[in-house]
């Protein structure tokens, strides 16, 4: 297409292949050069033609292009091939389980990576124009790892702990999954749906929150005047680059000069943006810092001034005043959110995501190293010894033609050894990964569990205890070596089990090993109970004591739908069984009570005791017992508990009722007597009625002390009122006046001591049984017993007496016949003690079989301590007895070495190399040429025979807890070791979106690291028990020491020299801590305090930019620095006060520090004390909190606080931002409603688009309108129709005469105005 306004014979014709990444720049190429008009019509064309040639192509997608490489095979059967020689290493103790598993995992990746790259290989190579292929790398559809996962293989997943599952899976989506794949892949499968869908509302709200922090953020002003600005480098990760400089400068103005470093010419002047080409041609130049303006460091108020923040990158200009560039940079930095995945992936520990940088041989050759190279023995992470080099060095292969060295930096691990011989492409040496993201690491364990029963043995292994603060001790590894479990069958021995064999005895199968003894307690009688269940269960019963009553019989009664016991004894008592037959007692139960109504009241009432002595004995619910006989005194009446509505009340409050009056509806008094009527907050709560002889009195004040008193018959109560009876005399108010009201009272005599039916006990001299009979009161002295019915006022119980005080012992209750008549049943009570004889169990894994023998008969009278029973614990298989410990507490485990356990190696006639008593790894040599499969311990040396017992050694590395020790017996599946190592913490759980919400919500990360306060020179000393002390030696002389803590490792060196805020330890900063420490370093420089704290905030606000974009960076996402600086801006505005000083502001309160600044400055003129102040950084929530605008920050969070807050100060809104306008609905200051468009200037015209060149036969449909040559047409905005052969691009000036050709050369120069006209795209020319 012909563009338009370019001459005609700059055309260019690209022959190339337009991918997505071609379209992007085809498309940004038209637009910087032709505006968007233009663009926009050639995207239409382009997609015009895609969908052309989509249609013929035909491309589709069937299983048919799925291509699984060939090489496919060989790739698997390597990697299993290494995994098996690994396994061989760590079955032989060469290398820990850790060891083993890292190994495998990397292989496995590895594998899967190069497979990954033989698809792409494949692909190229073979089938070019195959659909997927095309489809996942033109950008269409689908990437790269999708299509590894159809036709490479899915690769190693994680479990749901995290933890990465060391079964890769091999097969793609192309072959099938197997059963086993399919269940593996599928908790990932469902982690990455519901991470999803968590994702995009974290992601909503992380935008949410930046728009309000940064929502008044309008450009305001041309330029503030500002003379700092920040230094811009590239950003980089250790060697790689990030971002290059060229980028981190497009659009950016400059703040000072930018000299050529070589010659020194100024490049580019003060106050110019960088447009592409500059920042190409300062990249060609060398440059490589450059100082630019930035919002950071704007000194506008309020808001960013137009050089500050350089151009819009949404169309490559300077940026214009009233755009809202706050909501700009929050949307930019919120919408990839929802596209960044919380990669919490790959946290299986040992899985870094990136493969440390290796260097091969490039040809056959001799290595040479440097005769003074200083290393040291280093383990790698797979178990390997190699040498970690400690300074730097150059390692040359010597070989035919030119030698090649390789340089190495410090720390790189080296595999080869001086004058060792390489082939081509052989790994020589591992670089340290060097990243500005230092590895972090963190400490992670791992259970070794043994995988055979027998007796365990440590070789090289020290081990060495420590306590902690609670006293726990636990044994660790002071020096990591070999765990040896010798094999043979574990016996585990029943608790009390004794071993009946000894060390070395020789046993055969079915030998008893050990034997347990149950023995009794007390002694007595035996009883042996039918067996009753399938099971087998016995038990045997002891008779220590045992009490019958021998006069009384017990009845059995049925009563409402359960059998109820009554004792009936000879005296004519009946008492009332509580205890069922059958069930268990312990000493002071109650048993039975006694059934008498001598003590049954007719009603509720008044207890008072008169010569009754009680004691509070046992449970609080069981009452008082009785300990001294008397009388109890009983004053009845009648009391009802109503709740009901007063109204509903028939009588009134102290009135005499005759008994059967209604006193309320549907409630009827039984007796005669005195109503008393209790209510609260009209209801009616309950009515007592007082049975008694009213009498009126004339003087109340002289019967009031008889208040409450007893009278006895024949007493004077008042003057002419005698009492005929005991009374007990109470003052009422009755309707009719006030009188005393005598109230009968009933007498219960209560005996000393209760009957008791007579009985018998059979008891031995160790603890005696009886029934005890006790009386008991409910109640205490003068307590009110409500009640209608009656109760009964005294109890008599019989309870069971145990001598013998101990807990467990407890007594059975039995129904006996009577000897001479079988119809009589009798209650007997007998103290038990049950043994229990145990089943014979089969033998097992872990145990023998058992054969138990009951040594006693039915009926038989024992001592204490007699043997009940024994149980013999048999051996499975014959064997020599090993592992019994002498001189220690109980056995509980034997061992018997079998045969299966032995080997027989024969010699050969050679002289054997090795001892009795050495422990030997497969493979090693035991005599001269003479190898063994098996690992072992070498038991016998006998002629041509070494005799071995099988055994398998396990690696323990430094550190690891021991969970047995030397010597202990295990089974197979028990923890040996638990082991302490130290893995890469992988990028990605520091990544993601909840890192960028912890730098901008400036929290403390959880394992901060420590920070060097001041710079100096750092002295690392490392002391035997791990601990590391780090102290730094200032420029002074002052010795500052940092405290690390278990767990942070120390990344300086010895003698390495630390600048301020740098990072001690490994782990993330807190960015709180690096301001504070640089506002200190700088007012000590001797800088005032608003330097200090620019300087301080500068710092700060670097640190957070950088980390914010490498995050993003390390998802493949692109944002402009200058967004993030918007929003970081806004986070450090603020100061808070330490001292007013002589100025109005309070200590502690939050204020912009420009602000304090001119308050200060007005305070050094009139001579007053200046604020003093320390800059603070605030969470973006915070800082929303914190705006100017109550409007704004009430409409965000915690409305409620923000507003009585607002109002208790009597804020006032200056409605600066777009939310406070937006709320109460006046135009927004931004974009056309930004004030500086009240007057509205004269349109200026593009430069770029006065000399568009318009042919005459151009058809007008092909003549593209956009802004820019629509403004030029006509001021009023009309189109007019044009005549046949009038051309476009005349414009009419404001008195209107057309300007002339002299003002566009080239152009004609007649237009009609006719605004009735419309033109549209289908319009020709007429």
């Amino acid at each position: 297409m012909a563009e338009q306004g370019a001459p005609q014979t700059s055309l260019t014709f690209r022959n190339r292949i337009i991918d997505k990444k071609q379209l992007k720049k085809l498309i940004s190429w038209s637009f910087t050069h032709y505006g968007t008009a233009r663009t926009s019509q050639m995207a239409d064309r382009i997609k015009d033609l895609g969908f052309k040639y989509a249609t013929r192509a035909g491309v589709s997608i069937s299983v048919e292009d799925l291509q699984v490489p060939q090489e496919k095979k060989a790739m698997l059967a390597a990697a299993e091939e290494d995994i098996r020689i690994t396994e061989e290493r760590y079955t032989r103790g060469e290398i820990t389980e850790v060891e083993r598993l890292t190994k495998v995992i990397d292989t496995w990746n590895d594998t899967s990576e190069e497979l990954k790259d033989q698809v792409v290989k494949n692909f190229k190579e073979n089938n070019p124009l195959n659909s997927v292929y095309m489809m996942a790398f033109s950008g269409a559809r689908g990437n790269i790892s999708q299509v590894r996962q159809l036709v490479g293989m899915r690769g190693l997943m994680a479990n749901p702990q995290g933890e990465i599952i060391d079964l890769p899976i091999k097969t793609n989506f192309r072959e099938g999954l197997t059963v086993t794949e399919y269940v593996i892949s599928s908790y990932g499968a469902r982690k990455g749906l519901v991470d999803t869908a968590l994702r995009t509302a974290d992601s909503g709200y992380l935008t949410r929150r930046l728009v309000d922090v940064s929502q008044d953020v309008i450009i305001r002003e041309h330029d503030c005047g500002t003379t700092r600005g920040i230094p811009l480098r590239s950003m980089t990760d250790g060697e790689r680059i990030l971002i290059p400089l060229e980028n981190r400068l497009l659009g950016r103005v400059v703040a000072e000069d930018v000299p050529h470093p070589k010659t020194g010419e100024v490049l580019l002047e003060k106050d110019h943006p960088v447009s592409p080409e500059t920042a190409e041609m300062l990249a060609e130049a060398g440059v490589e810092g450059v100082v630019v303006r930035s919002p950071l460091t704007c000194e506008a108020t309020r808001s960013v001034c137009r050089l500050c923040y350089g151009w819009s990158l949404a169309h490559s200009e300077m940026v214009d005043l009233g755009e809202a560039v706050g909501i700009i940079a929050a949307q930019s930095i919120g919408e990839p959110g929802t596209q960044m995945t919380m990669r919490t992936f790959h946290t299986g520990g040992t899985f870094t995501g990136e493969v440390a940088p290796r260097i091969r041989a490039s040809k056959d050759g001799t290595v040479k190293l440097p005769k003074n190279l200083k290393t040291r023995a280093f383990r790698t992470r797979y178990g390997e010894d190699a040498l970690m080099i400690e300074s730097n060095a150059d390692v040359v292969i010597e070989g035919s033609g030119k030698n090649k060295s390789e340089s190495l930096p410090q720390g790189t691990i080296l595999f080869v050894d001086d004058g060792e011989t390489v082939q081509k492409d052989q790994l020589l040496a591992e670089l340290p990964s060097a990243g500005r993201t230092r590895k972090v690491t963190e400490k992670a364990t791992k259970d070794v569990t043994s995988d055979l029963a027998g007796e365990v043995k440590f070789a090289g292994l020290v081990q060495e205890e420590k306590t902690d603060r609670q006293g726990n001790t636990t044994r660790l590894a002071q020096r990591g070596g070999l765990l040896w479990v010798l094999a043979g069958d574990v016996y585990n021995l029943p608790p009390s089990a004794e071993p009946v064999v000894r060390n070395g005895d020789y046993v055969n199968a079915d030998d008893t090993l050990a034997e347990t003894k149950l023995t009794t307690e007390r002694g007595g009688l035996v009883r042996l109970p039918e067996a009753d269940d399938e099971k087998g269960t016995r038990e045997v019963e002891i008779i220590t004591a045992s009490v019958m009553l021998d006069q009384a019989h017990v009845r059995k009664e049925q009563g409402q739908g359960r059998e109820h016991y009554f004792i009936e004894t000879a005296h004519g008592q009946r008492f009332s069984l509580i205890a069922t037959p059958g069930a268990k007692v312990t000493s002071g139960q109650v048993i039975a009570e006694l059934e008498d109504d001598r003590f049954h009241t007719q009603t509720g009432g008044i207890v008072k005791f008169a010569g009754v002595d009680v004691a509070k004995k046992g449970k609080g619910k069981q009452g008082y017992e009785v300990v001294q006989g008397g009388t109890l005194l009983w004053i009845p009446e009648e009391a009802h508990e109503v709740n009901k509505d007063i109204s509903l009340l028939m009588v009134e409050d102290g009135q005499y009722l005759e008994a059967g009056t209604e006193v309320v509806k549907d409630i009827f008094c039984q007796n005669s007597g005195v109503v008393e009527v209790t209510q609260k907050n009209d209801i009616l709560r309950e009515i007592l009625v007082k049975p008694g002889d009213i009498h009126m009195v004339d003087a109340p004040e002289d019967v009031m002390d008889r208040d409450g008193t007893l009278v006895n018959a024949g007493e004077e109560v008042m003057p002419g009122l005698v009492a005929d009876a005991l009374r007990y005399v109470e003052y009422v108010e009755t309707p009719d006046g006030p009188a005393l009201l005598l109230r009968p009272v009933e007498e219960y005599v209560v005996p000393n001591e209760p009957a008791v039916p007579s009985q018998d006990s059979a008891a031995d001299a160790t603890g005696s049984i009886k029934l005890r009979a006790i009386q008991r009161i409910p109640f205490k002295d003068g307590e009110r017993v409500k009640s209608v019915v009656g109760v009964e006022l005294l109890r008599t119980q019989l309870v069971l007496d145990i001598e013998d005080e101990s807990p467990h012992v407890v007594a059975d209750i039995e129904l006996v016949p009577d000897d001479q008549d079988a119809d009589l049943m009798r209650l007997q009570m007998v103290v038990l003690e049950t043994q229990v004889i145990r089943r014979d169990v089969v033998a097992d894994q872990t145990q023998g079989s058992t054969v138990t023998r009951l040594l006693v008969e039915d009926g038989q009278q024992i001592e204490p301590g007699a043997v009940v029973a024994r149980t013999e614990i048999r051996c499975k298989e014959a064997g020599e007895v090993r592992g019994i410990r002498e001189g220690q507490e109980a056995v509980r485990r034997v061992l018997v070495v079998r045969e299966s356990d032995r080997m027989q190696v024969d010699l050969q006639g050679k002289e054997p190399t090795v001892k009795v008593g050495d422990l030997v790894v497969a493979d090693t040599e035991l005599a001269p040429g003479l190898t063994h499969i098996e690992s072992g311990q070498v038991t016998a040396i006998d002629g041509g025979q070494i005799a071995l017992r099988l055994a398998r050694p396990y690696r323990v590395s430094t550190g690891a807890v021991l969970h047995i020790e030397d010597g202990d017996l295990v089974q197979r599946g028990d923890n040996l070791v638990l082991l302490v190592f130290e893995r890469a913490k992988t990028g990605d759980i520091i990544q993601g979106l909840p890192r960028i919400e912890e730098l901008l919500e400036a929290r403390k990360p959880k394992e901060a690291c420590v920070l060097s306060e001041r710079p100096g020179n750092a002295q690392v000393v490392y002391s035997d028990d791990e601990t590391v002390e780090v102290k730094i030696i200032e420029d002074d002389g002052v010795v500052t020491e940092y405290p690390i803590s278990p767990g942070q490792n120390v990344i300086v060196s010895d003698g390495q020299r630390v600048n301020t805020a740098e990072h001690l330890t490994d782990g993330p900063a807190n960015p709180h801590q690096i301001l504070e420490v640089f506002f200190k370093y700088n007012l000590s420089l001797g800088m005032g305090i608003h330097d200090a704290a620019l300087g301080a905030l500068q710092e700060v606000q670097s640190f957070l930019v950088n980390e914010v974009q490498s995050v993003y960076q390390s998802q493949g996402i692109d944002i402009s620095d200058k967004h993030t600086e918007v929003i970081v801006r806004q986070m450090s505005s603020k100061c808070r006060i330490d001292d007013g000083g002589d100025t109005t502001m309070l200590p502690g309160e939050l204020v912009e520090i420009y602000q304090v600044e001119q308050v200060n400055e007005a305070m050094a003129i009139t001579g007053g004390a200046p604020a003093e102040y320390t800059p603070v950084l605030l969470g973006i929530t915070k800082a929303s909190l914190n705006t100017d605008s109550f409007i704004s920050a009430a409409s965000f969070q915690e409305t409620t606080r923000v507003l009585t807050e607002a109002a208790i100060e009597g804020k006032s809104d200056w409605l600066r931002g777009l939310k406070e306008n937006v709320i109460i609905g006046r135009l927004i200051p931004a974009g056309t409603g930004y004030n500086a468009y009240e007057e509205s200037p004269a349109p200026e015209l593009d430069q770029a688009y006065e000399s568009a060149i318009l042919d005459d036969d151009l058809v007008l449909q092909d003549v593209v309108l956009d802004d820019f040559t629509a403004r030029s047409y006509d001021l009023e905005g009309n189109l007019s129709m044009l005549n046949d052969d009038e051309m476009i691009g005349g414009m009419s000036l404001e008195d209107g005469t057309p300007r002339g050709n002299g003002d566009f050369p080239g152009l004609g120069n007649g237009i009609d105005v006719d605004d009735d006209l419309l033109i549209d795209d289908q319009t020709e020319a007429l």
